[in-house]
């Protein structure tokens, strides 16, 4: 992993994200982008506003995400540096992706004390347009090292060229155990169930390099399923993989709410899947 950016707007939840893209970055040895896209005012959009008056908003966001890349690199010894755009969020944050070669983009999620939305507007476009992993951090999770990663395992969400990388390199840094988890929807709720020999042969080829045990649970509900393995298992990082024929809709079957809730704190790194529609 060479390079992670964190997209910040500076709020509560994006310095918390931050902090622990910091972390991951001095341990995995990556240069941190801070992204910031920043929005003019409805007044300064409409042409109320010099130019002149524009340019200064401009320069002095710039100037307030260079001084935080600046603080960033001497607590925690890395090579920060600032972007500053003025357009869409996403559009431009999957653009300067595309251009860099990112390794991995840091989100912050808003949360409250009983529970967090795992999927909010803003997180799902970007799970939806960047081609490289996403790790999201509940805004009430801080950085406490990753010690155990609960991979939540669907054969037909991998492609045939999606070796898992970034989520071994992580279990190696962080000397991880790595445990593969798997929701069957037609065993009992709630039930322990016998691990295939499929499933185990397909997986240990992909991480045969690393060590892993694994796990299955019966749920009707993939979304309730995956909440008791990251319980069970009390995983630090929960890790998925978009499904081709629509992960989030997946995700969602069942619910009457448009995004699904964990009321476990635990970052999720969502890996890309090119066969994704």
């Amino acid at each position: 992993m060479n390079t992670i950016i964190i997209a910040t707007d500076y709020s509560p939840a994006a310095t918390n994200a931050l902090q622990y893209a910091a972390n991951l970055a001095s341990i995995v040895k990556a240069d941190l982008v801070l992204f910031n896209s920043y929005h003019l005012s409805p007044h300064a959009a409409n042409g109320l506003v010099s130019p002149t008056a524009i340019e200064q908003m401009i320069d002095h966001n710039k100037s307030d995400l260079q001084k935080l890349a600046d603080e960033t690199a001497k607590k925690y010894g890395l090579k920060v540096s600032g972007v500053s755009k003025t357009s869409d969020t996403i559009g431009e944050l999957a653009q300067y992706v595309a251009d860099h070669n990112a390794d991995l983009v840091v989100m912050g999620m808003e949360t409250n004390l009983i529970e967090y939305e795992l999927f909010g507007n803003t997180t799902t476009a970007a799970i939806k347009r960047l081609n490289c992993p996403v790790l999201v951090v509940p805004s009430d999770v801080p950085f406490k090292g990753i010690q155990k990663i609960l991979y939540a395992y669907e054969h037909t969400c991998l492609d045939q060229d999606n070796h898992l990388d970034l989520m071994k390199e992580i279990a190696r840094k962080f000397a991880a155990e790595l445990q593969v988890f798997h929701v069957d929807t037609k065993a009992k709720a709630g039930a322990a169930v016998a691990v295939e020999d499929e499933m185990i042969s397909a997986v240990d080829i992909l991480l045969e390099d690393v060590d892993h045990s694994y796990s299955v649970i019966g749920s009707s509900k993939i979304g309730e399923g995956i909440v008791k393995g990251v319980e069970a298992f009390q995983a630090d990082l929960l890790v998925m993989v978009p499904h081709k024929t629509g992960f989030l809709e997946s995700l969602l079957k069942g619910s009457n709410t448009r995004s699904m809730t964990l009321k476990t704190r635990v970052p999720l790194l969502v890996l890309p899947n090119a066969n994704m529609n």
